[in-house]
């Protein structure tokens, strides 16, 4: 299995602090967030692990990695995919991005694709040995338990492990089940990326991604507990500052 965590935005809503570094590298007890999925995803032990940013903040990822593959030992593991974007009006979007890194990359195996302004306790080795049993998509699920929270995120209906319904940020929440941004997708569907963008679907959020997906293949889910935040504003990002993080150090 082979890994893409997406950094490629510009991470708006949290600017001024997003001018000048990327929300990725943004710290958090002494270390940036994309450290922490860094972490997890090596012990999930994938085979590659792609990083996908734009041009503004390339040359800060690549100073980060020479930094992270010395300090991790991880010899040259993490590979670089620049976008040929500056700034958040020529973004390509999360779904063209990925496609971009598959393409670019040549990425051929099962495909683990995690947003990089995640941060959470959850093993992912779990989501991952439910794939392997199942061989089918498989989103990571999280309970907000509130109605008006789950409106700023894809919201999943399940029945039982399987997706039935999928909305992205609707005005009104079937569930207060969410998707994480963190999902696994078999090598044999990686092409339904560029099939999606050539119908002229939008090519911003995977949750769009996912709805259209659903008409072509059954989609699964792991549901999760713990702590899991979506670094997305200056106050969540105050909040997941100020945690005692020692409680909620990533499981490895």
């Amino acid at each position: 299995m082979d890994s893409l965590i997406l950094c490629g935005g510009f991470a708006t809503r949290l600017e001024p602090i997003t001018l000048f570094v990327p929300k990725p590298l943004l710290p958090i007890r002494g270390k940036p967030i994309v450290d922490y999925i860094l972490e997890n995803v090596s012990n999930n032990r994938v085979n590659r692990i792609v990083i996908s940013t734009n041009s503004k903040f390339a040359d800060q990822f690549h100073y980060w990695k020479v930094h992270r593959e010395a300090v991790n030992g991880l010899h040259n593991k993490i590979e670089l995919i620049v976008e040929p974007t500056m700034h958040d009006g020529e973004k390509y979007g999360a779904i063209r991005g990925i496609n971009h890194s598959i393409e670019k990359a040549n990425l051929n195996d099962d495909l683990m694709i995690i947003a990089g302004d995640n941060f959470y306790d959850f093993d992912l080795s779990k989501m991952t040995e439910h794939f392997n049993r199942s061989r089918k998509p498989t989103i990571a699920v999280y309970d907000v338990k509130s109605l008006d929270e789950a409106k700023r995120f894809g919201v999943v209906t399940l029945n039982g492990d399987k997706v039935v319904g999928f909305q992205e940020k609707p005005e009104h929440p079937r569930s207060t089940l969410i998707s994480t941004g963190i999902y696994i997708f078999p090598r044999e569907l990686l092409g339904k990326f560029k099939e999606y963008l050539n119908d002229k679907n939008n090519p911003d959020a995977p949750g769009y991604f996912v709805q259209w997906l659903i008409k072509y293949s059954e989609l699964e889910a792991v549901v999760y507990k713990g702590k899991w935040f979506d670094v997305g504003t200056v106050d969540t990002y105050k909040k997941v500052f100020d945690m005692n993080l020692t409680k909620y150090a990533m499981k490895g």
